[in-house]
């Protein structure tokens, strides 16, 4: 894994929607997986503007949900769906044909699994951009994960339930997720992992110090199999140096 500290968050978001549409150019029918959180968020509204500029066509491209959290609506304020919508989708008008998340509202969640494990068997994914959460999980991998784990549901670690506060307007008492399997994200062509702000420091100088372990996450991401890059800005690279 390869990191790399940007002067300023603009400067990785330019470097990562560049990389992005690169791969659109080189693939019109690229499958794309890009996370939710706050984090992306620069990233999705660039992405958008671009595609609303004329300077990349998304039409063409298939968006696989990274993770969900069980029992919401896609229509939930906070969720992830929701959120990819607010700051891309919908902006870039995006048809829903080409949004493959998960529906963790549904009856049958194994079902659902299943069907997005099928998707990215088929499809494979070209580019995965991923936020770090404070536990160092990715997705909602939580600490102690399988490294061969494909699509799953897992329980949310304390840390997890606890940060998730800040994306939602009310208490929901949720207690799993879904989320992508380190199988698929580790098969990805492209894997990039970015993290900004300060509070993102210390995890940050922790990941890549510390050899891989599923005990931290984000760790295992140097295990990929093509290329994977770590960007942070300066607040969250302050600890490297």
């Amino acid at each position: 894994m390869n990191d790399q500290v940007f002067r300023s968050t603009a400067q990785l978001v330019t470097q990562v929607v560049d990389e992005i549409v690169a791969v659109v150019q080189q693939k019109p029918d690229a499958t794309l997986c890009i996370a939710a959180g706050d984090t992306p968020i620069p990233v999705m509204r660039e992405l958008a503007r671009r595609a609303l500029a004329g300077e990349v066509d998304l039409s063409r491209v298939r968006f696989l949900g990274l993770d969900e959290w069980v029992g919401l609506t896609p229509q939930t304020k906070g969720t992830c769906i929701e959120t990819l919508t607010t700051h891309l989708f919908a902006p870039a008008q995006i048809s829903p044909r080409r949004i493959h998340f998960f529906r963790t509202d549904a009856e049958d969640l194994p079902e659902e699994i299943a069907r997005i494990n099928d998707f990215v068997a088929l499809h494979g994914i070209d580019y995965i951009l991923l936020g770090i959460g404070m536990n160092g999980h990715i997705g909602f991998n939580e600490p102690g994960v399988e490294v061969t784990a494909q699509a799953h549901q897992v329980a949310l670690a304390e840390t997890t339930k606890r940060v998730m506060r800040k994306y939602f307007d009310q208490d929901f008492p949720l207690e799993s997720g879904i989320t992508l399997g380190f199988a698929q994200i580790l098969a990805a062509k492209q894997v990039v992992l970015m993290a900004t702000g300060a509070q993102k420091a210390a995890i940050v100088r922790k990941t890549v110090r510390t050899a891989p372990t599923n005990q931290l996450p984000a760790t295992l991401l140097k295990l990929a199999a093509h290329p994977c890059r770590f960007y942070v800005d300066q607040a969250a690279g302050q600890e490297l140096e």
